[in-house]
């Protein structure tokens, strides 16, 4: 099978069980993403630790999971937001445990080990105050959240592969261009466009920031993942997904967007 159709294969699985995950139920959404941060901490840190960084992927793992786990049910009213205070003794038991380890690089370890959870389950974590924003499950501000992104990386590389001339970070991502980038934000402007159109909340102006900002900082979520690959001289972060690599090649942009439109949307409205 020719690598094109090995990623339209993937490409299209992968949207379909995203969107079905998240238009079926919160229950299905919260177990496509679980699934998201769970691969996610263990791809993560299992490039951290091919860097010789002594990863404690245990404590990485229950951290990750408990914050992603523990955030959603706060927002859907299930618990009380007093148990998310519990990342606090976890985190530092990860000082604690290193005690033990009798490594020589514990400082070095110890921040590995907090960085992972950080980076994977935080941003979708953040995911949940997009489904919960009016109180309740609702799935059409996240499911524009992701054609933003999408809308993005799709205009970016046929607008990149066509008139692409002028680079856009040559050191991280020699491929990258700034037409590349524009033609992002155009396209996620068109889509901020017609989803607004669609009545989906909020209204016009809201979707159109909403897009700028998956532009640019979901680039830069980009760039930083490549950065990171880059360090480890990785091509792909993984292999789970054929043709497309691992889930951070995947998630890239959301893991700095979904946090970001968070803080817009906490702040304006």
């Amino acid at each position: 099978m020719s690598n094109f159709f090995k990623r339209l294969i993937t490409g299209t699985v992968f949207v379909t069980v995203i969107v079905a995950g998240i238009l079926w139920s919160q229950y299905s959404y919260f177990l496509v993403f679980l699934t998201a941060v769970l691969l996610g901490i263990l791809e993560f840190s299992g490039i951290l630790k091919s860097g010789r960084m002594n990863v404690d992927r245990t404590l990485a793992l229950l951290t990750g999971l408990f914050w992603y786990a523990c955030t959603f049910l706060i927002l859907a009213g299930k618990i009380n937001a007093v148990w998310l205070s519990l990342i606090i003794p976890m985190s530092l038991l990860v000082f604690v445990v290193e005690l033990y380890r009798k490594s020589d690089t514990p400082l070095q370890n110890i921040a590995a080990t907090l960085l992972v959870p950080l980076y994977i389950a935080l941003p979708f974590s953040a995911l949940h105050y997009l489904v919960f924003f009016t109180g309740e499950y609702v799935s059409s501000l996240l499911l524009g959240f992701f054609v933003l992104v999408w809308s993005n990386d799709t205009g970016a590389y046929l607008v990149g592969v066509t008139l692409g001339k002028h680079k856009l970070f040559p050191g991280i991502s020699p491929k990258k261009s700034w037409e590349g980038f524009v033609g992002g934000v155009i396209f996620a402007q068109l889509a901020a466009y017609f989803i607004s159109m669609t009545g989906a909340a909020p209204d016009l102006i809201h979707w159109m920031a909403i897009a700028l900002i998956v532009s640019v900082v979901g680039t830069y979520g980009d760039l930083v993942e490549s950065m990171i690959k880059r360090s480890f001289d990785l091509k792909d972060s993984g292999n789970i997904l054929p043709g497309h690599g691992g889930i951070l090649d995947r998630f890239d942009a959301v893991l700095f967007a979904a946090p970001m439109i968070c803080v817009y949307l906490m702040l304006l409205l």
